[in-house]
């Protein structure tokens, strides 16, 4: 194969977006540029007459909390180098855009790669087009047909993914749609966890409608881990309440773990209050470890307490166990008290 080597600067053009471009810097890349007349689908569907694998790239207006990876300042499309993953909203950098690279070979889409616009790309020699004026409805249509094929979970998670890098309106809809009944487990996992990650105040109404409302309980489950994910201040209430209310022992056990884990003070009560008098001796006993997980020395205080208070001798035991774990001298002191009693 042969291999251009030397850099490749073009102007992106972005159809219908009001957004200053960026130029996408290309090497080691067999490299054409051309705008994207018939739709990046059918761009994808003319490719079939050939059997050659090439890179298909693309930018889009990226959200702010978009996270890609980071070697160095350059990416590669070919081969592992150990390449991390950075979010650019907590170092304060978020990219304006993001680059979409689908690698395809006979017309058939293998791997979804998104990237910062910002960073070089290696693209190990290989054929590379570069499709200018594609729209975000366009992409986000494309890449949801792609998240419903089943042949590849990777690909299926790189589409997903690549959805929730847009900053276009047109991605929620779709994420939650993937999300929805119909759709396979691990698929709507994948749409709940980056519809919390990445889609803001509609992201967390989409999981806080299926976490009141969906028959599934190994999702309803998933759903208490996203819902940490999310910014919003009706999170941990949410947490809260699936902890109290939800129909399974399972799910609210979770929800009691995942609101330790993100409330801290905040759930304090409410943990306390189940450990105490939840109906569920299962709950009441999982209370007690969610206590265990908070702030070290919140987690003794409660401890403690209901070693000393609690109704259920379970509960008690529970209380016992898990302040034997920690180094905090103030449990060592009480087991130490306990045992010369």
């Amino acid at each position: 194969m042969r291999q251009f080597i030397g850099m490749v600067v073009m102007a992106v053009v972005l159809s219908g977006a009001a957004v200053s471009a960026q130029q996408p810097q290309i090497v080691h890349a067999e490299l054409t540029s051309r705008p994207a007349s018939k739709g990046l689908a059918g761009e994808l569907e003319a490719l079939k007459s050939t059997k050659a694998t090439a890179w298909v790239g693309y930018s889009i207006p990226a959200t702010r909390g978009f996270s890609a990876r980071d070697n160095g300042g350059m990416t590669y499309l070919e081969g592992d180098h150990g390449s991390v993953v950075k979010s650019h909203e907590e170092e304060g950098k978020a990219p304006a855009q993001a680059m979409i690279f689908l690698r395809v070979t006979a017309g058939a889409v293998e791997k979804i790669r998104v990237e910062n616009i910002e960073r070089s790309i290696d693209a190990g020699g290989m054929r590379v087009a570069w499709l200018t004026n594609v729209g975000a409805e366009d992409s986000v249509t494309t890449l949801t047909a792609l998240a419903k094929q089943k042949d590849s979970k990777k690909l299926r998670d790189g589409a997903v993914f690549a959805i929730s890098a847009h900053a276009a309106p047109e991605a929620t809809p779709a994420l939650i749609g993937l999300g929805a009944p119909g759709s396979d487990l691990e698929l709507r996992e994948k749409a709940a966890f980056w519809l919390a990650n990445q889609r803001g105040h509609d992201g967390f109404l989409a999981i806080q409608h299926w976490a009141r409302e969906d028959a599934d309980d190994a999702f309803r489950e998933k759903l208490t881990f996203d819902l940490t994910l999310s910014k919003e201040s009706e999170a941990i209430p949410e947490l809260v309440r699936i902890a109290h209310n939800d129909s399974s022992v399972r799910v609210r056990k979770q929800a009691q773990f995942w609101m330790a884990q993100k409330g801290g003070k905040l759930v304090l009560g409410d943990l306390h209050e189940m450990a105490e008098n939840d109906p569920e001796a299962s709950l009441r006993k999982s209370a007690v470890f969610a206590i265990s997980r908070l702030p070290q020395d919140e987690a003794t205080t409660q401890l403690i307490q209901l070693a000393q208070t609690g109704k259920d001798p379970a509960v008690r035991k529970q209380a016992v166990f898990w302040l034997g774990q920690p180094k905090d001298p103030r449990a060592l002191d009480y087991l130490t008290q306990l045992l010369q009693r």
